[in-house]
């Protein structure tokens, strides 16, 4: 190859080695912190690790797709089980997101009646810039969602139902329940234990 052939081939791919970085592919890579290495834990850090399934198409979804959720939802409601710690810590993880990335944010306790949820996001969560509402798993969260929509009209709601199960993909009885449904059981195993072929 030619002097001139090599110029002209590296020419060629400059505007690629500008633009091929794959940064594109991450979606928005500025969301996520610099990790020290592209390595999976071994231990996973919980609650942010919990499997979450997209309520509809069961698709899988990662922490990373419901910060993007949160960011682009005026309203996000997340329904857990009572006396669950698992739970509570996640629901807690969503809250400390919400609270330091999206101030002046509003989090609300409701019930299980909907009515009085979809008053209480309406009248105290109207000028917050993020509204975190937290219920029971027995919260009907799409009639919720609708009540929001409908009185809070062109705000976006997710709705999140937290379930105590060991499921590895979504339930039958759980789709359409919520945006997202989350299940409590362990994310992967911890460590695999000490084989000859890995010691």
């Amino acid at each position: 190859m030619t002097t001139a052939a090599r110029i002209l081939a590296f020419l060629t791919l400059l505007p690629c080695l500008a633009s091929c970085t794959g940064s594109q592919q991450m979606g928005m890579p500025w969301g996520s912190p610099m990790q020290d290495s592209t390595a999976l834990p071994d231990v996973p850090y919980p609650p942010r690790d919990l499997a979450m399934f997209d309520g509809t198409n069961g698709r899988l979804v990662m922490w990373a797709d419901l910060t993007k959720l949160v960011r682009i939802s005026g309203v996000i409601v997340v329904a857990t089980p009572a006396g669950s710690e698992t739970a509570t810590a996640f629901s807690e993880a969503v809250r400390e997101d919400v609270e330091s990335n999206f101030q002046p944010a509003v989090v609300l306790d409701c019930h299980a009646d909907t009515d009085a949820c979809v008053d209480h996001v309406t009248t105290e969560g109207r000028d917050a810039r993020r509204v975190l509402v937290r219920c029971p798993e027995s919260c009907d969260l799409p009639a919720v969602s609708r009540g929001v929509r409908a009185g809070m009209p062109g705000t976006s709601v997710t709705t999140v139902l937290v379930v105590q199960s060991d499921a590895r993909r979504l339930r039958d009885l759980d789709r359409d329940r919520a945006d997202v449904i989350v299940y409590t059981g362990p994310a992967r195993a911890a460590k695999a234990a000490a084989t000859p072929g890995n010691r």
